[in-house]
């Protein structure tokens, strides 16, 4: 009887020695697979290291970038009731609003949605340029009661 507590005990140790071990090793390299953070509140006034450009403007000039394959095919999923997607075509930052608030960015030739709820919503868009100028699209009103895309190209 002793001879089998004995491995078991060993058995057991041996198996949490590994498990050890492993979750040592995912933490050494940095990479996970998800991860739940809670948000650090700060007053405020110092620069934030973390961020290098804030502003989503646009340079004035820039040699072209051609549409990335497989972006003329995007577009054929539908939209799930309630949301509202952008579809950018345009290699541009493009800021979205919906009912006059700011909902988010849309990166270069990237896609965003978002959920709004039923019913009509109005949407515009806008990509500033360094100068201060900008290109616009909208404002539209949208029904998103089924879904709606929205695809804006320059």
């Amino acid at each position: 009887m002793t001879t089998f507590r004995s491995v078991l005990l060993g058995l057991g140790l041996t198996i949490g020695m590994l498990a050890w071990s492993g979750s040592v090793q995912a933490q050494a390299t940095g990479k996970v697979n998800g991860v739940t953070s809670t948000s650090t509140r700060t007053r405020g006034g110092d620069a934030d290291p973390n961020i290098r450009r804030d502003e989503a403007a646009n340079p004035l000039e820039k040699p072209p970038t051609p549409e990335p394959p497989g972006k003329a095919t995007r577009g054929a999923t539908p939209v799930n009731p309630g949301y509202i997607c952008i579809d950018s075509r345009a290699d541009l930052i493009i800021k979205i609003y919906v009912d006059g608030n700011f909902a988010g960015t849309v990166s270069p030739w990237g896609d965003s949605c978002g959920h709004y709820g039923p019913g009509d919503h109005r949407v515009y868009a806008r990509a500033v340029f360094a100068d201060g100028s900008y290109s616009s699209w909208g404002p539209l009103v949208v029904d998103a009661t089924a879904g709606f895309r929205w695809t804006v190209k320059p």
